[in-house]
């Protein structure tokens, strides 16, 4: 083996090393970052499993991403999908404005507790909303293209514990988040989201279950 075929196997490794450092550090940084703030911003913890972003095109998925139930409900999640695709601009990841081309969430399921005056959905909203109303953090977020697609809900009453309702969500897509007036902090964006997601699974949960809520209880008065 001459010099030049050695030179040229040298570079390709330490080419090979700068990428998997790159992944993992990429990886590692958007893991923490779900993590941290969406824990700090719905007063529970949120969970991923695995981060995987291609740092050449910017493309990959989250796996196992979920968000616990606050105190006091039984279920150990609130909000749960198996995995999600995202696509970013790797350079903005190590910036004070992360730019996120598109989510596309698919298949999420929400488990709602509905108690007699309250419910795990709004207590979570409430938080984001607490937060986001504070002091936000110097980073800013865009997302171009917000997809969510063939969700659904199931809610459960604290006076029987059984699922009353099952129920699809409809398809939330939203475009632009960021971009309305001048830069938007996370939280911002993130409450945005939330309450979008949240609307439609109250309003579907109360839509679908107002006739078996109502047998329930005079199935419990009878």
């Amino acid at each position: 083996m001459n010099k030049a075929i050695k030179y040229v196997i040298g570079i390709l490794g330490l080419a090979i090393i700068i990428v998997l450092v790159v992944m993992v550090r990429l990886n590692t940084i958007v893991k923490t970052g779900i993590e941290e703030i969406g824990s700090e911003m719905t007063g529970t913890a949120v969970t991923v499993d695995r981060v995987f972003i291609s740092p050449f095109s910017g493309k990959g998925r989250v796996r196992g991403f979920r968000i616990a139930n606050p105190e006091g409900y039984d279920h150990a999640y609130a909000f749960q999908v198996d995995n999600f695709s995202i696509e970013l601009e790797i350079r903005s990841v190590f910036s004070n404005e992360v730019m996120v081309n598109e989510i596309v969430i698919t298949t999420p399921a929400i488990i709602m507790e509905q108690k007699l005056i309250d419910n795990n959905i709004n207590s979570i909203l409430g938080n984001i909303r607490s937060v986001s109303a504070g002091e936000s953090t110097d980073k800013r977020l865009i997302i171009e293209h917000f997809l969510l697609t063939d969700g659904s809900v199931d809610m459960y009453m604290d006076i029987n514990r059984e699922r009353s309702v099952h129920a699809e969500i409809a398809t939330i897509e939203l475009n632009d988040l960021g971009r309305g007036g001048g830069q938007e902090a996370v939280e911002d964006i993130i409450q945005r989201i939330a309450e979008r997601l949240a609307r439609e699974a109250l309003q579907v949960a109360s839509q679908r279950g107002g006739d078996e809520i109502l047998d329930t209880l005079r199935d419990l008065i009878d």
